[in-house]
Order: structure tokens, then C-alpha cells, then sequence
């Protein structure tokens, strides 16, 4: 024999001592301190014994098992035959750890990557351990596989909305951080478009979840089929969507998709037997113009559905000029919170007419703000903002108890019962209490249930379930009137006339404006008196103004007016002059004098310009 082939022969031996004295005696003390021994076999995760060179000297049959091959494979095999080629500097880092592997640097134990025989990745746990003093280590491997197979599921899962499956808030958030992370200065830059469905509370109320659930679904459905592929739709919310739309150059772009998604949402759903016809808002901001981060863009999207929702069924761009907006709500908010606590609002009362008989039938209760430093507010400064916030459920809870308070002491002034109208929020409609509030109201008055009026905007009832509904007719079995305030002027249809019990209807102002005049909206004041008294209902004209007003309103057939031609709304005090004076807002108590209209010449202008009328 040659001498490189007697050294290549010793090698080869020294390597099989070494694989026979691992397989039948590795010390247990590696494990748990202990002096006795096991077999190498008998060790349920893949063992590895890897001497000063790197050669794989011993292995138990899970390894053979876990990366597909026989031992004799294995033994003699450099350990890097097990590694996968993209940890190229494993080699370097595993002779590190052989000479000082008290360094740790490739540390104890590690969830790495091995090698199969055929090619592929298998994840796995790796605990290295010396054995001995002469570089020779123990590697314990076990297969990982199936717990890195459920954590992708389970990673995958916290990313899907449950209900449509689409992905959800945080995976938004995650990929419109790692878009604005990587878009590049020269790049067109990205869309975002937050989406809420209008009126969708109406679909659980009265279909119930499933359906409102089922029409999430098919909501995301009709919308992927406008998506193009680089675009993606989340859910972040219970009737709130997110859109991205990448390379986007502008708002204007982005407007124009996102105005076709919401005409294509219009078209009708079939849910269960259901057709439903839903709208949506939408607020749209664009990267990098409103904002470089997230946040920004999420904060900016929110103000911008906000003013969409203003409207509805409609999209908004976000403009500089929100922002501003916002933050002087939100300060008048923080003032209106400081008002209900320091008793800074009161009740100034306008005169509500008898038609026929000229006489103060009653007063509607309106809502007045005196400010410490602007001084005597006008709703027209603050009711929008205060309407929109829960502390309205305070002041609107305040209204009706002061409200209610005043009244009863008109009764014992007048010579005839005066009832009084009362404005009321949506948020305090909504309460659980607000039954209860009505009936507590009148009673610590002392005040016929008779004479409490409670006015309620269009829009206010639109928004309303079911439930109100049936709490707004046991306030009516309680002998309280219901009127519905500013009529024509919201989203109400005819058929809520029939809907909610309603006893009264309250013609906006809008409509009575200069009808005295002939520029009136004629046809509508004819109209609505005759199908009040068909429906069992009375009528108020607001905003009258002139003895010419009065008198044409009192030609249609309204029952009660209301308007400065009677008096501008006044403080408590001031009202109860009025009664005393038998109507007048005159101190001296002297009556208006009422100039009479002819009729008839009114009559002819308006044939002339409404012929159709005539």
C-alpha cells in the first residue's frame, strides 16, 4: 500500500471507532447531568456527532428519517452536506463555535433550516453541544415542520377578516407602512379611499346579523370585480373598508375609481330572499400630498368620510381646510362639555299662533349657549357640532325637564292651556332611558302630558330602528304630541308619515319664506294642509314673517304659525309678558295691527308665472 492510501485507510478507521463508540455510548450527562449512558437510538430527536473537521462521524436513524438518507450516506460526509447552500458562511461560523463554543456563536439551540436529500428546506431545532476537548460536538436536530406549518397559518389567520375574508386592519396598516417605506421620490405615489356603507345598522336591525354579515361578503365580492390586480381591499372595521390604490398620480385619479365603485355598489343586493339597496361613502387621501406615514393618511381618509358622510352616498377628498375644521369641533366640544357642567345654556321660547283665532297657542323651547367670553350664542354656532356628540344626550335631557318646568308655570298665567315644543337630539332618542325621561319630565312638572310637543327632524327619524319607533308610540300613548320638524328640507319620504306616529308636521321655513310675495313655494303650501288633515295630522308654518305671509298661510289652511311677524324667540320671562299681553310682544299690550291682503291679486301672480297652477 501507498502512504496516502495507509492514511486515507487510518482515517477512514478512526472515523468508524469514532461512529461505533457514539452509537453505543453517548453520555446521558449532555442531557441531564447525569454519569449513566444510552444508546444513541433511543434518543427521540435526530442526533449528529460531528468531529474537529467537520465530518459527520455518528447519526441515529430519525436523522436518516428526517433529511433522506441511509447512514452510511452520512458518515464520513461533511455536516455542510445537511445545510442549505444560502447559509454559505455556515462552515466558517460552525469551526467558530468548535474551538470556543463556550462564545456561543452560533448559539445553543436554533431554529435553522436543513437540507433534504432531494433538494428542499426542512425547518428545524438545532441544539449543539461539545463533546470533549478535541472539537468533536453532538447535534441534537428535531423537525419543526408541522409547527412552523400551523404558526404560517396562524400568522397567515391574524391577517383575514373571519366574517369576508378579506385581509383585515393590521394587515392594512403593515402593508401601507411598507408601501410609503419603499415608494421611491420619482414614483406617482398611492391612493387611500376609506369606504363605510351607509344606513348599514338598518340591515342588522331589521334582517338581523347573518344577513348584514352576508351582505359584507358579497359588498367585497362586487368590489374585487373592479379591482385591478395591484389593488387590495380590507376590512378595518364593522362597516368601514380600506382601499389602496398603488401607482396613483393624484386625487383626481383616485376620485374617479373610487366614484365608479360606489355607483357600482348602488346597484341592488339579493340577500336571503332580500333586495337591498345599499349606498356608500368614501373619504380619499393621497401619498405623499396628505401625509408620508400611516397615521396620517388613516387620520387624514377619516376626515374626509366624515364630510362625505355629511352628505352621503358620495366620496371626499381630504383638503388642508378639514384639519383645521376638525380641531375647532374638537375644541368646541371640550367647551360644550365645560357649558353642561357650569349651567351656561338656556331656553329662549318663540310664540307658536293659533291661524284662526290669532291667539299664543304655545312656544317652541330653543336652545341658546351664553358663552363667557363670545357671550349670547345662536345655535346656528354650535347645534351642528353639538348634534353630532353624545353630549348632546345631556343638554337635550336638560331641555326637556327645564322645558317642561317653564310650561307649567305659563298655565297658571293664561287665560288658555299653552303647550310647549321641545327639540330633540338623535344620541338622546337613542338612550335607554329616554322613555322614562319624558314621563319623569312631565310628572315633576306637574304638567298635562297634553302640552309637551316633541319635535323630531327628518333625518333624525331616518336614522331610527325599529325600537324607537316603538318607544316614540308609548310616548304618544302618554298623551305626549310628536311633530315632525323641517319638514321637506331632509331625506324623509311621504311614507314616514305613515311609518312614525307622528302628529304634526312643521313646514320649513324655506318653503314659507315670501310667500306673501308670490315667490313661495305655492304648491307645496296648498298641498301639505290637505294631506296633514287626510292623515289625521295639524300643520306649522315656520318663518313667518309678514302680515302678507300670515295671511296666505292662513288661505292654505295651516293651523299654526310661527315666525318674527309674532315675535323673535325670547327668555322666559319675556314670553310670559307676551301671554299677559294677550299675544303682543308690545309692552303696552297694544295688537298688531294686520294689514289686509288681497287674496285674489296674489292669486293672479302666481297664475301668470305657474300656469300649470292656475
Amino acid at each position: 500500500m501507498s502512504r496516502p492510501q495507509v492514511k486515507q485507510e487510518r482515517q477512514s478507521q478512526a472515523v468508524h471507532d469514532a461512529a461505533i463508540r457514539a452509537r453505543e455510548d453517548l453520555p446521558l450527562a449532555l442531557i441531564d447531568g447525569t454519569m449513566r449512558t444510552i444508546g444513541i437510538d433511543e434518543i427521540p430527536d435526530g442526533v449528529l456527532v460531528v468531529d474537529a473537521e467537520g465530518r459527520i462521524v455518528a447519526v441515529n436513524s430519525v436523522i436518516g428519517n428526517l433529511f433522506g438518507y441511509r447512514d452510511d450516506e452520512l458518515i464520513g460526509e461533511a455536516v455542510e452536506l445537511l445545510v442549505p447552500e444560502r447559509f454559505g458562511n455556515h462552515k466558517k461560523i460552525r469551526r467558530r463555535f468548535q474551538v470556543r463554543p463556550h462564545e456561543k456563536p452560533m448559539g445553543r439551540v436554533q431554529e435553522i433550516f436543513g437540507r433534504h436529500k432531494e433538494g428542499h428546506e426542512i425547518p428545524v431545532d438545532m441544539w449543539l453541544r461539545p463533546m470533549g476537548a478535541d472539537g468533536t460536538m453532538v447535534c441534537f436536530v428535531r423537525d419543526i415542520s408541522d409547527h412552523v406549518r400551523l404558526s404560517d397559518e396562524i400568522r397567515k389567520a391574524s391577517y383575514l377578516d373571519v366574517v369576508t375574508g378579506t385581509r383585515n386592519r393590521r394587515a392594512f396598516n403593515e402593508d401601507l407602512d411598507r408601501i410609503l417605506k419603499t415608494m421611491a421620490p420619482e414614483s406617482n405615489g398611492t391612493g387611500v379611499a376609506i369606504f363605510d356603507i351607509d344606513h348599514f345598522k338598518d340591515i342588522n336591525d331589521s334582517l338581523g346579523h347573518h344577513s348584514g354579515d352576508r351582505l359584507l361578503m358579497e359588498f367585497c365580492e362586487r368590489l374585487g370585480e373592479i379591482l385591478r390586480p395591484d389593488m387590495r381591499l380590507y376590512r378595518i372595521g364593522g362597516d368601514e373598508f380600506a382601499l389602496i390604490l398603488p401607482d396613483c398620480p393624484d386625487h383626481v385619479t383616485a376620485q374617479e375609481f373610487v366614484n365608479t365603485a360606489i355607483r357600482f355598489i348602488r346597484r341592488p343586493f339579493m340577500i336571503e330572499g332580500h333586495r337591498i339597496g345599499i349606498g356608500c361613502s368614501a373619504g380619499i387621501v393621497h401619498a405623499p400630498t396628505d401625509g408620508k406615514t400611516a397615521q396620517d393618511l388613516v387620520s387624514n381618509a377619516d376626515l374626509a368620510l366624515y364630510e362625505a358622510k355629511s352628505i352621503r352616498g358620495t366620496s371626499s377628498v381630504f383638503t388642508p381646510h378639514l384639519r383645521a375644521a376638525v380641531e375647532d369641533r374638537f375644541s368646541l366640544v371640550s367647551q360644550l362639555r365645560a357649558a353642561v357642567e357650569e349651567g351656561q345654556f338656556e331656553l329662549h321660547y318663540q310664540p307658536q299662533v293659533d291661524i284662526g283665532s290669532g291667539a299664543i297657542a304655545g312656544a317652541e323651547a330653543l336652545l341658546r349657549w351664553r358663552h363667557p367670553v363670545r357671550g349670547l350664542l345662536q345655535p346656528g354656532q354650535f347645534i351642528e357640532v353639538l348634534t353630532n356628540n353624545e353630549v348632546s344626550i345631556d343638554v337635550g335631557r336638560w331641555t326637556l325637564f327645564e322645558a317642561c318646568q317653564q310650561a307649567a308655570s305659563w298655565q297658571v298665567k293664561a287665560d288658555r292651556p299653552v303647550r310647549v315644543a321641545v327639540n330633540l337630539f338623535p344620541w338622546q332618542v337613542r338612550t335607554r332611558r329616554f322613555f322614562d325621561d319624558v314621563r319623569e319630565a312631565v310628572a315633576n312638572a306637574g304638567l298635562g302630558a297634553h302640552l309637551l310637543e316633541l319635535e323630531l327632524t327628518e333625518n333624525t327619524i331616518i336614522d331610527s330602528s325599529e325600537d324607537f319607533i316603538k318607544i316614540l308610540t308609548q310616548v304618544r300613548e302618554q298623551g305626549v304630541g310628536v311633530a315632525l320638524d323641517d319638514f321637506g328640507t331632509g331625506f324623509a319620504s311621504l311614507n314616514s308619515l305613515t311609518r312614525f306616529p307622528i302628529d304634526t308636521i312643521k313646514i320649513d321655513r324655506s318653503f314659507v319664506r315670501d310667500v306673501g310675495s308670490g315667490k313661495g313655494n305655492w304648491p307645496i303650501l296648498r298641498m301639505m294642509p290637505k294631506l296633514a288633515r287626510d292623515l289625521g295630522m295639524t300643520t306649522v308654518a315656520e318663518g313667518v314673517e309678514t302680515a302678507e305671509d300670515a295671511m296666505m298661510i292662513q288661505h292654505f289652511g295651516f293651523d299654526t304659525g310661527q315666525g318674527y311677524y309674532w315675535g323673535k324667540p325670547v327668555p322666559a320671562d319675556e314670553f310670559v309678558a307676551m301671554l299677559q299681553n294677550g299675544g303682543s310682544d308690545k309692552p303696552s299690550g297694544e295688537p298688531r295691527e294686520i294689514k289686509p291682503v288681497r287674496i285674489s291679486a296674489l292669486e293672479e301672480i302666481v297664475k301668470r308665472r305657474f300656469p300649470m297652477y292656475g
